[in-house]
């Protein structure tokens, strides 16, 4: 059987990406810094200097470069811009500033994230997303930031997973507030929706004040999962699968594109702007969902919905399953934009990370497949660059393609770093394949 390379455009954008607070370390004036040292992080551990990308960044994108990845998906960070109500930290704004512009040089495009789940104290303080001026102290930061970096930005993303932090935070009570209230939610759902629409209303701005004759590429990182029920036969199971995959892989979305909030988070409102704000859609996709939900809710921890018996899982406990990943593509191919990978990658904490090798060559072959069948896909950005702070389990898990020396923080590549550069030279060959990941050549090409 012919076993052609898997090919890509010549200008499809093979990168990675990180957030800012996981990466960068000493947010101080967050609320996930207050959070962490409130001992609520499972290792015990708090975010501290994180992977150090605040002082090594130009070895970073030295790394990038030589390694042939010609993409980075990066946050700002807000509490590290306004620390304090109105008052903009211009050492923020220099430091962003610098680590776009040594992107630029080295020819590595950005997808730049406003918001990625963690908020300034103050903010938090007044009442986060429930606060009556969090949608303009939101468009106030943005304007700031916009202002400051659009030359330097190729894809604007406004928000980053905006469901995680609604049900984590105020369904679940697992991420900061801390809170377990269903109205709360909703408010935070409509607000975000608001925030977003300010922010494309910004980038739009300064766009035309730039004399930009583009329209800017803006989008959200939305997390999407592949929602499949346990018994398809069973009428009960395939409901309580379909509320899910709306709640959690559809409201957003389609708020977006009709402009209003849906049941049960709202009853049908109309947000101005809100219709067909966006350019592109960024695609988050980690695994396949079949649910088990839990009696009760355990307080302070997120429940454990998955079903994994008897399926391959990654260090996270999700299940990997590379045909979800082109139903998603299927399913967001319908907002009739571009769509890019914001986040794909695996928690393997094994240095010779035989599994996220695996993980990497099927599921970019699924995207391979996607495209070839006339979906829109431009660019991919593997999450992560590096070992970071992850979140409620600190740094217990292992999602980079460089793993960090215990206590120089030095960079030490994984062999997934190599494959992956060698996929973006040149595509999926059966000689990177079988190098890299020969127990996956008989599904890619076929027995």
């Amino acid at each position: 059987m012919d076993r052609a390379p898997l090919s890509f455009p010549e200008n499809f954008i093979w990168g990675t990406a990180v957030c800012s607070h996981q990466a960068e370390g000493h947010n101080v004036h967050s609320d996930w810094w207050e959070f962490e040292h409130r001992g609520k992080i499972r290792d015990g551990s708090v975010s501290g200097p994180a992977s150090d990308m605040l002082n090594r960044y130009p070895e970073d994108f030295a790394l990038m470069e030589k390694y042939g990845y010609n993409g980075f998906r990066l946050s700002v960070e807000w509490a590290r811009i306004e620390p304090e109500q109105g008052r903009f930290d211009e050492d923020a704004l220099r430091h962003y500033e610098s680590v776009l512009k040594e992107l630029r040089k080295r020819n590595i495009k950005v997808c730049l994230t406003l918001y990625h789940w963690v908020l300034p104290k103050w903010v938090a303080d007044a009442g986060g997303w429930t606060a009556p001026g969090c949608v303009r102290w939101f468009k106030n930061y943005v304007r700031c930031v916009v202002r400051r970096l659009y030359p330097l930005v190729d894809l604007w993303c406004t928000l980053n997973e905006p469901t995680a932090p609604l049900f984590a935070g105020f369904v679940m009570g697992a991420f900061p507030p801390e809170k377990r209230s269903w109205p709360l939610a909703c408010k935070v759902y409509g607000n975000l929706l608001r925030a977003h629409v300010a922010a494309h209303s910004e980038i739009t701005l300064q766009a035309r004040a730039e004399g930009d004759p583009r329209q800017p590429l803006i989008g959200i990182a939305h997390a999407i999962c592949f929602v499949e029920p346990r018994n398809p036969h069973n009428p009960v199971d395939r409901k309580i699968h379909e509320f899910f995959d709306f709640m959690h892989n559809r409201a957003f979305v389609e708020s977006m594109q009709t402009g209003k909030i849906p049941f049960p988070f709202g009853i049908g409102e109309t947000i101005h702007g809100l219709a067909g704000s966006y350019s592109f859609m960024g695609v988050n996709y980690y695994y396949r969902m079949t649910l088990r939900v839990p009696a009760k809710i355990p307080p302070n921890d997120l429940p454990d919905f998955l079903f994994t018996e008897g399926r391959e899982v990654t260090g996270m406990g999700y299940e990997s399953y590379p045909p979800g990943f082109y139903q998603v593509f299927k399913y967001m191919s319908g907002f009739g934009v571009p769509m890019y990978v914001t986040e794909n990658g695996c928690a393997d904490a094994e240095q010779d990370d035989v599994m996220r090798r695996r993980y990497l060559v099927r599921h970019i072959a699924q995207m391979h497949r996607a495209m070839k069948d006339g979906m829109d896909i431009r660019g991919y950005f593997q999450w992560s660059y590096i070992d970071n702070f992850e979140w409620l389990y600190g740094f217990e898990k292992k999602l980079g393609l460089f793993a960090l020396e215990p206590g120089t923080l030095n960079r030490i590549p994984r062999p997934s770093a190599t494959m992956y550069g060698l996929i973006a030279r040149q595509g999926v060959t059966p000689e990177i394949v079988r190098e890299y990941a020969p127990d996956t050549e008989e599904e890619i090409w076929g027995a």
